[in-house]
Formats: C-alpha cells, structure tokens, sequence
C-alpha cells in the first residue's frame, strides 16, 4: 500500500469504531497454529471454539500407535511475546499470571491442565500444569497468581512420544482428583429430608463404595509390590555378605571386624546389614506405614544392595583375576540401570 492510499483508508476508518485485533491476539494465534502442528503428533488435539473459551483453548486425547489412549488433558496456550509474559533475570523460567476465576474453572475439570508458552520466533515450546503449583495456596483473596513455567519442561520437535514427565503429570491428575469428588460430596451429604433424596444418597454411596474398594486394594497392592522389592534387596544383600564372609581372608583387609560388623553407606544413615534389617522389620510392620516412609527406605535397601554388590565384584576380581564372572557383571549392570546409575 502506497503512501496516498494508506492516507484514504485511514481516513476512511477514521470516524468508525472497531474492535482491535491486538497484538496479544496477534501472537496468541500465531503462537497456537504452531502448538497444534506440534501436538497433533503426539495427540487427538481440536481447538475450541473462541465464543466457548473460558481459559481453555485446546483439549487432548493421547495416542498410541495411532489409537486413542485413556490421557486426556485441556491446554491453554500463550506466546512467550505476550506482553504479560515475563522472563526471569537468568532466562531459566517464564512468568504469568492467570485470573482466579480461570484457576477455579481448571479445577473444576476432570482432566488436568496445561499451560504451554510458545516461543514462536525459536519454535520452543514449554509447559508445565499450572494446579500442582497451588495445591497448599489460598487464592480466595486475590484476583490473580503468577505460575512459572521453566524451561527445562520444553517439548522435543523431534521427538513423536510426549516426555514421560508430561504423561505423569496427567496420571497425578486423577489421582489428586479425589479432593473434587469430596467437595461435591460434602454438598450433597445432607440429603436426608425424603425419601427421593436418601434414596440418591444412597445410590451415590454405592458408587463411593465401590469405587474406593478399588482404589484401596491397588493401593495395597502397590504397597505390597514395593515392601517386596525391600525384601528382594535385602536378600541380596545377605546373599553378598555371605559370599564375602567365605572370603574372609582378603575382605578383613578392608572390614578389619568382619563384614558382618561392618556399616556400609555414608554419613548417619551408614549401618550394619543387621541393623539395616531390624529397622525394615520395624517399619514394614507398622499398620500406619506410608508409601512415602516405604519409598524412602526402598532407596535406601537398594543403595546398600548396590554397595554389598560393588564390594562382592571388586574382592571378586582382586581375589579371581583371570575368572569369568559374567553373572556378577550381569547383575551388576541390573542394578545400575534400576537406580539410573547406568552409563
């Protein structure tokens, strides 16, 4: 457009009022064609209609092979040039702020939701979900709350599975969920005033019922799983310390009281097998065990399996040289994968 006809048309739209297509707007849209190119890869991704959206632009259903899966999420987008993004003086993590009423409107949802910040002029795009940030914040007096999306939650381009940490964050989701259904219960616990409603009620237990007798034997069930892995470890354990005691001679160089008598780890969590032993059958005792305690110590039996192990190979190797210990090695590099040590 030249200068002259630029001079008519502004003249001509001079005295009209119209809606601006601001510049907000202008880089949400750009910034959203190239979020949905992006997750169309991985994802059933439909956008939503611009007269329905509350605070979120997309929803997603996870595929697999080509086939739906049962992850499904909602996703609100930005551009990282959106004036009310902001970086952090480190240009490590992004800053903005949603209104409360936006938050509110998330939780209400099933399926958790994301917030993705697309760099437009790198083609970066990070996330995170935004609710985990404020699970223990009252938000109730105040209008607005500043998320933070780092970026070291960036999505690969190349890459055509979502990251594991992405699908956990959906799997987390569902299980913080619960707090929902207790508020629409607390709602509805009074229904007590006619036969309509205690019958309602009564239904509605049925299902609570049902479904937490689910709930509660998977979550046995995985606690199980896991003071099975505490007993398989320290099994092993033994199994190492008897062998090493058959080597006496060469292990007192280095265990000068036995290595039955001797702490292994660092610091104040350093013990015996026997005392490590004693505090695991005090702890997987306890009817008022947490998954997190078990977890905990889960990590800490397998660290001592892995130093039982270490110590049983290199005696091994110093005392049979020129053996094959290709089952040692073997489960050597098992444990090294399991606890992420491989290299």
């Amino acid at each position: 457009m030249d200068v002259s006809n630029k001079a008519n048309f502004e003249r001509i739209n001079m005295g009209e009022k119209l809606p601006k297509y601001t510049k907000n707007q202008q880089i949400g849209n750009r910034s959203a064609t190239i979020l949905k190119s992006v997750m169309q890869k991985y994802c059933i991704f439909p956008d939503i209609e611009q007269s329905q959206d509350l605070g979120i632009d997309f929803i997603g259903t996870v595929i697999n092979d080509g086939t739906p899966t049962e992850y499904n999420f909602n996703a609100q987008c930005k551009g990282t040039d959106n004036s009310e993004v902001k970086l952090n003086a480190d240009g490590t993590v992004f800053a903005y702020p949603i209104k409360v009423s936006t938050i509110n409107y998330w939780k209400q949802k099933k399926d958790v939701t994301f917030l993705f910040l697309v760099d437009e002029k790198n083609e970066q795009i990070y996330w995170t979900a935004p609710l985990k940030e404020i699970e223990n914040k009252d938000l109730s007096a105040q209008d607005t709350y500043t998320f933070h999306v780092s970026k070291i939650n960036c999505l690969d381009k190349n890459s055509m599975v979502l990251p594991e940490p992405f699908i956990f964050e959906i799997i987390r989701y569902y299980a913080n969920f619960s707090e929902t259904v207790i508020k629409q219960l607390d709602k509805v616990q009074d229904y007590s005033t006619d036969s309509d409603s205690r019958t309602n009620m009564l239904e509605l237990m049925e299902v609570l019922e049902k479904n937490f007798n689910k709930v509660d034997k998977k979550y046995k069930e995985t606690i199980d799983k896991l003071i099975e892995k505490i007993k398989f470890d320290l099994e092993r354990s033994f199994y190492y310390c008897g062998q090493l005691d058959q080597m006496d001679e060469i292990v007192r160089i280095y265990c000068p009281n036995g290595i039955y008598n001797t702490p292994f780890g660092t610091g104040n969590s350093a013990k015996t097998i026997e005392e490590c032993k004693e505090k695991i059958d005090a702890l997987i005792s306890r009817n008022d065990v947490t998954y997190k305690e078990l977890f905990e110590l889960s990590k800490e039996v397998s660290e001592l399996r892995g130093n039982f192990l270490g110590f049983f190979r290199e005696m091994v190797y110093e005392d049979m040289p020129f053996s094959n210990h290709d089952d040692i090695e073997k489960e050597f590099n098992e444990w090294l994968r399991e606890t992420g040590k491989f290299v």
